[in-house]
């Protein structure tokens, strides 16, 4: 009996402990999709999940890259209320994005994204990026992100 509760104590301590670690913000899923024209910007799109803190994404930078810029995207209704054409524009996040304690932050087609102005050319198909995410707490987090043609499905 005193065996089984020495071994149900060992447990219940890894348990909780193994519950106890900090839970880290982190990036899910970078993906770069280049222009089909070289002289326009590469998309990136990524999943932030936030740690036990808040925190704010303030810029990404890369090596290869000269300017990486957040965007959101907006759609809005047509000219006048008969059109059946909506207009989507793009909004620069200039303050950078909230990144709630334990939410997640999607960066994608048709929302917030990244622009990627002037990649190195010989970037290609196939190849990564490496991005560098530096958030208001200081951290800086570095990932890598293969690269997809223009018009693949991310």
């Amino acid at each position: 009996m005193m065996r089984a509760l020495s071994i149900y104590a060992v447990v219940s301590v890894l348990a909780v402990s193994g519950c106890a670690q900090p839970k880290e913000l982190k990036i899910d899923g970078p993906v770069i999709r280049l222009s089909a024209n070289p002289k326009a910007p590469a998309a990136g799109y990524f999943t932030l999940k936030g740690g036990l803190t808040a925190d704010r994404l303030l810029s990404v930078t890369s090596p290869i890259v000269i300017r990486i810029e957040m965007h959101q995207s907006m759609t809005s209704a047509g000219p006048s209320a008969g059109s059946s054409g909506a207009m989507t524009s793009m909004k620069l996040l200039d303050g950078g994005v909230e990144i709630p304690a334990g939410g997640t932050v999607r960066f994608s087609e048709r929302e917030r994204h990244l622009m990627l102005y002037n990649i190195n050319p010989g970037v290609k198909t196939g190849d990564t990026v490496q991005l560098n995410f530096t958030f208001a707490s200081g951290l800086i987090l570095q990932t890598y992100a293969p690269v997809r043609a223009a018009g693949s499905l991310i």
